[in-house]
């Protein structure tokens, strides 16, 4: 299926870096959807959920999957601009689901992540702050003596990665 109206890329994913080769999805995206992200413009070849990865650039066997300018995963089979980037799990995960599309036969990467090493030797802290330089006040009020000071409560709910801020937004 295609669809008439072509997107930008920053109406349908976000690229969380420069350089990365793989955006993640902002909402549902349907198969087909065209989308514009020079020098490429292609369509997506499955559907996708909010917070799940399409390429937009091309990946060789072999090549890495960056997201935030890390790499993720390692790709086993080429991957097209506009491909769904699933692996063995997520397709096992989403084959248990009742999904009301078609989702990728074969997974197109494996996972690899690799550790951060703090290289010590280049380390440099910087330079440690006050505690604070003026007296700190905040706007509680007075319960009784045995009480002291009190806040009103509040629940904040806050979503903290691409995958959870439309559950966030559902349950505020």
């Amino acid at each position: 299926m295609t669809h008439s109206h072509t997107h930008t890329l920053a109406e349908v994913g976000r690229l969380p870096a420069p350089g990365d080769n793989v955006a993640i999805a902002v909402r549902r995206l349907e198969a087909g959807t065209a989308v514009s992200h020079p020098p490429h413009a292609f369509t997506l070849s499955h559907t996708l959920l909010e917070g799940h990865r399409f390429a937009t650039a091309p990946i060789g066997v072999g090549d890495n999957l960056l997201s935030w300018g890390l790499p993720f995963g390692v790709a086993t089979a080429p991957i097209a601009p506009g491909d769904y980037v699933a692996n063995a799990d997520m397709l096992e995960a989403l084959n248990g689901r009742f999904l009301d599309f078609a989702i990728p036969a074969t997974p197109n990467f494996r996972n690899n992540i690799q550790p951060y090493n703090l290289d010590e030797s280049q380390f440099q802290p910087g330079e440690q702050l006050s505690l604070y330089d003026q007296p700190r006040h905040f706007m509680g009020y007075w319960r009784s003596q045995r009480r002291g000071v009190g806040t009103r409560n509040m629940v904040v709910i806050l979503g903290t990665s691409s995958r959870s801020g439309s559950y966030a937004r559902l349950l505020a």
